[in-house]
């Protein structure tokens, strides 16, 4: 008549699922973890765009200097979200028709303030104790 030996197939598709919700959640995974350092890559690039976009600026201004400042003078260049800026510091030569560049550094123009209102019951961090 008909084969009655009972089909297991339980255990075989718990194992398929399992496997199929690990391979999904991995690529979820890789996918989130590469986006995001894509995004990361990306303002990389722009900083260092806009850094160079600065001291092509610097450059500039400085071949094109109609004379020689007679003390130390300091350039200032912002660049990227005007937080950040190049500037050059410059003094005059030993036979004051040339300069020389003493400094060439980055600078933050802005910086963090905490913010102070007593009012206020919870801080950036969370909760503020009694005061």
């Amino acid at each position: 008549m008909g084969d009655n030996t009972p089909r297991t197939i339980g255990l075989p598709m718990l194992i398929v699922v399992f496997v199929s919700i690990c391979l999904f959640s991995f690529s979820g995974i890789a996918y989130s973890t590469a986006k995001n350092s894509l995004e990361q890559t990306d303002g990389i690039i722009e900083r260092a765009q806009n850094y160079h976009g600065a001291c092509n600026e610097a450059e500039r201004t400085l071949a094109s200097l109609e004379s020689i400042p007679k003390t130390e003078t300091t350039y200032s260049f912002p660049f990227g979200t005007a937080m950040e800026e190049l500037q050059v510091t410059i003094v005059p030569g030993k036979d004051g028709d040339d300069y020389d560049i003493i400094s060439w550094v980055v600078s933050d123009t802005a910086s963090w303030e905490a913010p102070t209102d007593a009012g206020n019951i919870s801080g950036p961090q969370g909760p503020v104790g009694p005061q």
